[in-house]
């Protein structure tokens, strides 16, 4: 296997120092015994102690994923997490020389993940005046005979913007006339308030679905992934990924039990994320030296810092004078902005928040200073 280095929003990542009040890690609260008493077994262990082969564990996991996504077993394909199921779409897809249009601002892995595979990104502008909407004349406009694939999330990260059925099908018309295909990552799309929307590869097989249970779940630690996508192109990837390390096994056992209470852990996800964008919007509400749209879904929200200077700067004094973490918007292409996460213990959210807005408002009179 190709060991490339990591992205630059991953190293970053891996390697930021740790902070009191992490704001920056998007994944929910991981799940305890507590919340979900089926990760421990009776005995102690982990009660994914499961009598049926490797073989029959993944045909199982695969027929679950199907039914919860209401697809035909042959259109999934299960991998190491979203991340895993997005590089091996892109490996199936992508050869040296193509356009990929990547949406901007956008999750920066997925467009170096393109580059390495030798395809030229260009950026598929998400306005801010448009509350960071998709325009599918956007789309028509810039795809040309190179063009492969579009990469988009839905919903947005890091805005967490939704794009709707009308959107999606005028893209589906734009993908089948272009003969061109759409990755369309919705590992947020479980955490809808009031239910979840039908994944985006029902809509059209141009469509590659891509999602975990990590992000909208809290399972952050079964690492397991899947792809939705018509037979044809599912078995291209599923081609690719022979290459690449599976699913590990407990994994997989652990996600087929999880996927028979999904019903209690997506009750749980919702109850902590409303609960956590009522805080964030608080928080947020009346400021004027900022600019944000409320999330629609997911776990991050992306304001624009309207009075600091050095953003960079800025998160270097949150960690080391407040304790608290938040990704720099350089990582999204839009370096004025900044992420918070908000999937966190509601506490820890508040103190995050407190402490964000604090260095906000000493910024502010800093810059008030100086004028």
């Amino acid at each position: 296997m190709i060991a490339w280095p990591a992205a630059p929003y991953v190293g970053w990542a891996r390697t930021r120092p740790a902070a009191r009040y992490d704001l920056a890690a998007s994944d929910l609260l991981p799940v305890t015994a507590h919340d979900w008493p089926a990760l421990i077994g009776e005995d102690g262990d982990e009660s994914h102690a499961d009598a049926r082969g490797a073989d029959a564990v993944e045909t199982a996991l695969i027929a679950a994923i199907a039914s919860h996504c209401g697809v035909a077993t042959d259109h999934v394909v299960t991998a190491v997490g979203s991340s895993g199921a997005n590089f091996l779409a892109l490996a199936a897809l992508v050869r040296p020389g193509d356009a990929v249009l990547v949406e901007d601002p956008g999750h920066a892995p997925l467009a170096d993940a393109a580059r390495r595979f030798g395809a030229e990104v260009i950026a598929l502008r998400r306005r801010p005046e448009r509350g960071f909407g998709i325009e599918p004349d956007a789309i028509a406009a810039s795809v040309t005979a190179r063009t492969r694939l579009v990469v988009l999330s839905r919903p947005h990260n890091p805005t967490g913007s939704l794009i709707d059925r009308p959107t999606l099908e005028a893209i589906a018309e734009i993908a089948e006339r272009s003969r061109i295909h759409v990755l369309i990552d919705e590992v947020y799309l479980d955490t809808l308030d009031g239910g979840s929307q039908a994944p985006a590869a029902l809509v059209s097989d141009r469509f590659i679905s891509t999602a975990s249970l990590t992000k909208a779940f809290g399972l952050v630690g079964v690492r397991c992934g899947w792809a939705l996508a018509a037979p044809g192109i599912a078995a291209r990837m599923r081609a690719a990924g022979a290459v690449m390390a599976p699913v590990p096994e407990p994994s997989r056992r652990l996600a087929l039990r999880a996927l028979a209470d999904l019903s209690l852990l997506a009750g749980r996800a919702r109850r902590i994320i409303r609960g956590n964008r009522i805080h964030v919007q608080r928080a947020f509400a009346g400021r004027d030296d900022l600019a944000w749209e409320p999330p629609a879904a997911g776990t991050v929200t992306f304001p624009r810092l309207l009075r600091v200077a050095d953003v960079d700067a800025f998160v270097d004094r949150l960690r080391i004078e407040h304790h608290t973490a938040v990704v720099p918007g350089r990582f999204f292409g839009h370096p004025q902005h900044v992420r918070v996460a908000f999937g966190m213990a509601t506490e820890e959210l508040a103190r995050g928040l407190e402490a964000l807005t604090t260095a906000l408002d000493a910024a502010a009179h800093l810059e008030t200073v100086r004028l």
